[in-house]
């Protein structure tokens, strides 16, 4: 997943993460042409649920999980959550404990993760991937095996070790698969539930007594997290809402106060003593064309950035006042940078009727070598928000304004309007201040 991070110095830029292919807005957000391909048959259409890391973290309940994992000083949990679009989703949730009393007076590290993900491509619907995918995914898995009747039988003795699937009852179709490695012995349950494909692992191994737990007690325990994970993508996408801050808002808000079309969120949670959450939609304008027709589109990136940074002195007003003194210093030594890229900065304006304090300020990012053809300005618009022990970052980098057939009358390159831009992010954050918990 693209994110625009702030990297050293605090300079806005483009990171992707996780090998996710779908990067920041398309260079057509930016003003450039793109060339309409010929129209290729469309695939049947299925609506995928949304998901995040933290709806997978709440299916398994503590009273299955804590015996498996248990928290404490060496016990974490971590949610993720990328490509969220019409097209393509993922999400992962993960436990794990680095030294874990597993009983009979042993201790020893464990981990159970779950992932799910769906996607859809031009010529396969959501359901027709899954299939594909998990039926390769099943011949590769069988092709691997080295383990029969207890014995090895590739005549290695040293690499990883795997055990012949287990047919499951789990979704439209599943299975199971047990292996052994340096992270010590672990089982997987794959399975297919309509358009998703989902993965759950469970396994470790011991400090100390037995080498590793036994292959039961993994197949027992991914199983059953397995079969809630899949009920609970079986359920209907018109009766799933996202759950926590990125769900304030639908696809329907952010498009209502720019234009369509939207994808996302995207959800990044971070969870300890201050809590955060990044919630990411990639935005843009389709343009009606005919096959070879050249065009231009609006779009670009919205972000909400929400932080919890709880009571203290290191609390919500205090950073809220820093970030105001850093805009500030910014805008008095002409801005940030090195040789690779320049940020300048408007003055904060300060807005009235918004939490209990709020600024907006607009940035423009430049390249001092780049061809101004290839590298053109490209501006972002900050709307920081002071609302109890939150901040929140509203965000928008891209273009609103222009676009369509570059040969039209009064065709004019996408640019980025502040007016607009701003009208746009107050109106999401009205709605989403108020009924942030």
């Amino acid at each position: 997943m693209a994110v625009c991070v702030v990297l050293a110095g605090g300079i806005t830029g483009w990171v992707l993460l996780n090998g996710d292919d779908s990067g920041p807005p398309p260079l057509s957000a930016y003003g450039r042409r793109n060339l309409a391909r010929s129209p290729t048959p469309k695939p049947e259409a299925v609506k995928l649920r949304p998901i995040s890391g933290d709806q997978l973290c709440a299916v398994v309940p503590d009273g299955l999980r804590k015996p498996l994992v248990t928290d404490g000083k060496y016990g974490g949990k971590d949610a993720s959550t990328r490509a969220a679009t019409r097209t393509e989703k993922r999400a992962a949730c993960s436990w794990n404990n680095s030294k874990m009393d597993v009983g009979g007076g042993a201790f020893g590290h464990r981990t159970l993760t779950i992932s799910v993900e769906a996607k859809s491509t031009e010529t396969q619907g959501a359901a027709e991937y899954a299939r594909k995918r998990f039926d390769d995914d099943r011949k590769g898995h069988d092709r691997r095996v080295n383990i029969r009747d207890g014995k090895r039988v590739d005549g290695r003795t040293t690499g990883s070790s795997f055990g012949e699937p287990r047919q499951l009852g789990y979704g439209d179709a599943s299975y199971s698969q047990s292996s052994i490695g340096h992270s010590g012995l672990h089982t997987t349950v794959f399975v297919r539930q309509g358009p998703w494909l989902i993965q759950v692992a469970y396994g470790g191994a011991n400090r100390t007594g037995a080498k590793y737990p036994t292959g039961d007690e993994t197949r027992d325990a991914a199983g059953k997290v397995a079969e809630l994970v899949t009920a609970e993508m079986a359920k209907d996408a018109d009766k799933v809402k996202l759950a926590g801050p990125c769900g304030i808002v639908s696809v329907r808000d952010v498009e209502a106060a720019f234009f369509p079309e939207a994808d996302g969120p995207a959800v990044d949670s971070r969870d300890g003593r201050i809590k955060q959450n990044t919630c990411t939609w990639s935005i843009s304008e389709p343009v009606d064309h005919k096959p070879g027709q050249e065009y231009t589109s609006r779009g670009g990136q919205l972000q909400i950035h929400v932080v919890d940074w709880g009571d203290g002195e290191l609390g919500s007003r205090f950073q809220y006042d820093r970030a105001t003194r850093q805009y500030d210093r910014y805008l008095a030594q002409g801005g940030i940078g090195d040789a690779n890229i320049q940020v300048g900065y408007e003055p904060r304006q300060n807005i009235t009727g918004l939490g209990e304090k709020a600024f907006a300020v607009l940035s423009t990012s430049t390249k001092p070598d780049a061809d101004p053809e290839d590298d053109r300005p490209r501006k972002e618009l900050l709307i920081k928000v002071l609302s109890g022990d939150h901040t929140i970052d509203f965000t928008f980098r891209g273009t609103t304004t222009g676009g369509g057939l570059t040969q039209a009358k009064g065709y004019q390159e996408p640019t980025f309007d502040p007016t607009l831009t701003r009208k746009a992010l107050e109106r999401l954050a009205k709605t989403f201040v108020p009924a942030l918990k």
